[in-house]
């Protein structure tokens, strides 16, 4: 291709909207792989045909593999979604939480019926301690990513998950300048003072997992 035609290609491209679909492609992609990669975590961590919950659950893309990869005998999604605001002004393209919520329940309506899948429309750390104590084989965190809301968590879940199951989420930032470095210090903290072992962490997919020491 002759430098002149090079050039026509370039302008013609910078005028056509492909870009957005690149990107949006690109980020389907990533989004893909880093599923791929937490399921098999899910599969080989978690206990399988138990009870679990997913602590933010955003558009519940992440509560399939969940599902699925536990085959859980009940899985409680909780978020407060709407409680929280209207929309989640970092979300790209559609943040608005109420049809996040809404796909959800239509996505997993058979589940629902089922009595298998069960939606909390509420700050979890209210949600969690109405539960009996013991009540879980394992919960995913994935909420606000700060500490302190972190901390509050953890140590419900403390009392809240069976002596033989598994906490773990996503986040692990042990960078201290990292904005959700918070999820990180205060996983460390807890292992620590409620004699919990680390099982997994990685920071290239940013899955963590902890077990009660034995």
């Amino acid at each position: 291709m002759t430098p002149v035609r090079m050039k026509q290609m370039k302008a013609i491209l910078k005028k056509t909207p492909l870009l957005p679909v690149i990107n949006k492609y690109k980020q389907w992609e990533l989004a893909r792989q880093k599923n791929a990669v937490r399921s098999k975590l899910m599969d080989q961590y978690l206990p399988k045909d138990g009870i679990g919950a997913e602590l933010g659950v955003l558009w519940g893309e992440f509560s399939k593999t969940l599902f699925h990869a536990t085959r859980a005998r009940e899985l409680h999604l909780i978020d407060p979604w709407y409680f929280l605001d209207a929309h989640w002004p970092w979300h790209d393209g559609n943040n608005s939480t109420v049809d996040a919520l809404c796909k959800i329940l239509q996505t997993h309506k058979k589940e629902i019926n089922e009595k298998r899948i069960f939606v909390h429309v509420q700050d979890d750390i209210k949600v969690l301690a109405g539960f009996p104590d013991g009540y879980f084989d394992w919960v995913y965190i994935d909420s606000s990513h700060a500490y302190q809301h972190t901390v509050d968590e953890l140590q419900l879940l403390a009392k809240k998950v069976k002596p033989s199951g598994v906490i773990c989420g996503d986040d692990w930032q042990p960078d201290s300048g990292h904005r959700h470095h918070g999820v990180y210090k205060a996983v460390n903290e807890f292992m620590v003072r409620y004699n919990y072992e680390l099982i997994y962490a990685n920071v290239g997919n940013l899955q963590w997992f902890i077990q009660k020491a034995r």
